[in-house]
C-alpha cells in the first residue's frame, strides 16, 4: 500500500510537471514576438523598462524558486542557458530536471524492481542536463575566443578607418559568424533599448565568462576613464590574446595525460557502478541492506556509508588532478 501511494505521488508530480513545460512551450509565442520587437524597436528607456517590466513578470513557479533556492542562483542558472545558447527560462530548465529525475526514478524502482537503480537513475536525470548545459557553454565559450583576435583586429581597421566604437561593432557583428556575431547583437540591441555601453559590456562579460574577453573589457572601460588611443589599445589587446591561446595551447599539450588520468579516475568508477546496478542489480544489492548504523539520528546500512566515503575519496582524487594540471595563463 506505501509503494502505491508513493508511485501516486512521483507520477502525479512527473505528470504535473510535464504539462506545465507543455504549456509554457505552446505560451512562448508571446515572448518569442517581443523579442523580434526589440530586435527592430527604437524606443525611449523609459518605454524599454516598461516593456521588460511587464513581460519579466514572474510566475508563481519563479517567485517559489526564488524562495527556495534564492533568486542569486536563478540568476546564475539564467546566465548559464545564455552563454549555452539555448532557448530556456530558468523555470523551464528546472522542471525539465526535477521531471527527468522523478522518471528515472520511477523507472528503477518499479521497471527494474530496486531501490538504487531509482535512485542511480534519478540521479543521471538530474545532473545529465547540467553536464550538457557546461559542455555547450565551454564549447561556445571556446569558439568565441577564438573568434575575439580576429574581431578586436576587424575593429581596430574600422577604427582606423573613422568608424566609431558602436559602429565597428556592428561591422565585427556582420562580418563575423556566431557566437560571438549574436553575442555583439544582443550587446548592441541592449545599447539600443537604452542601456549604456559600459552596462551592456558587462552584461556580455558575465554571460560569456572569458578572461580574454574581461581583458577587452577592461581595456575599453580604462581607456574611455582616462583616456588614450583606441585603436592602438585593441591591437595591443589582439596581439595579447593571440599569444595566450598558443601559449594555453602548448600547456593542453604538455598536460593532456594528466588530464586523461584525471577523467580515467573520476568517471571509470562511477560508469562502472552504473553499469552494475543496471545490469546486475543483486550485486549491489546487499550493500543497501542490513547491519545499519546511526548517522545524525538517520539508520543508514554500513554498506551506503562505504560507497559514500568511496565517493569523497575519488572526489578527492579528481580535484587534486585538476588542481596539478589547471594552469593559469
Amino acid at each position: 500500500m506505501p509503494n502505491l501511494i508513493l508511485i501516486g505521488i512521483i507520477g502525479a508530480v512527473a505528470v504535473g510537471l510535464l504539462l506545465y513545460g507543455l504549456y509554457t512551450m505552446l505560451t512562448r509565442r508571446k515572448s518569442i514576438v517581443t523579442e523580434r520587437l526589440e530586435t527592430y524597436a527604437n524606443i525611449e528607456e523609459e518605454a524599454a523598462r516598461a516593456t521588460a517590466e511587464e513581460f519579466h513578470k514572474k510566475s508563481f513557479v519563479e517567485r517559489a524558486l526564488d524562495a527556495l533556492a534564492g533568486a542569486s542562483y536563478l540568476q546564475r542558472l539564467q546566465e548559464n542557458l545564455a552563454g549555452a545558447d539555448i532557448p530556456m527560462k530558468t523555470t523551464e530548465y528546472v522542471l525539465l530536471r526535477l521531471t527527468l529525475a522523478g522518471l528515472g526514478f520511477i523507472l528503477g524502482l518499479y521497471g527494474m524492481g530496486y531501490l538504487h537503480s531509482g535512485i542511480v537513475l534519478a540521479a543521471a536525470g538530474y545532473f545529465v542536463p547540467a553536464l550538457a548545459v557546461r559542455v555547450s557553454r565551454n564549447r561556445r565559450r571556446a569558439k568565441f575566443v577564438r573568434q575575439l583576435a580576429d574581431a578586436l583586429m576587424l575593429l581596430t581597421n574600422s577604427l582606423r578607418s573613422g568608424y566609431s566604437f558602436i559602429k565597428g561593432l556592428e561591422l565585427v557583428a556582420k562580418e563575423m559568424d556566431d557566437p560571438i556575431a549574436k553575442e555583439l547583437n544582443r550587446m548592441l540591441r541592449e545599447v539600443n533599448l537604452g542601456a549604456t555601453i559600459e552596462e551592456a559590456m558587462t552584461n556580455l562579460g558575465r554571460r560569456v565568462r572569458s578572461a580574454d574577453l574581461d581583458i577587452v573589457i577592461s581595456a575599453y572601460l580604462v581607456q574611455k576613464d582616462v583616456g588614450g588611443n583606441l585603436t592602438e589599445i585593441m591591437e595591443k589587446v589582439a596581439e595579447t590574446i593571440r599569444e595566450r591561446i598558443r601559449i594555453q595551447g602548448d600547456i593542453k599539450v604538455l598536460t593532456a595525460q594528466g588530464r586523461l588520468s584525471g577523467l580515467i579516475v573520476g568517471l571509470l568508477p562511477a560508469a562502472i557502478f552504473a553499469f552494475l546496478v543496471l545490469r546486475a542489480p543483486d550485486y549491489y544489492a546487499i550493500m543497501f541492506q542490513d547491519p545499519r548504523i546511526a548517522v545524525f539520528g538517520f539508520n543508514m546500512p554500513v554498506g551506503v556509508l562505504i560507497l559514500l566515503g568511496g565517493l569523497c575519496w575519488q572526489g578527492l582524487g579528481a580535484l587534486l588532478i585538476y588542481k596539478i594540471i589547471n594552469i593559469k595563463v
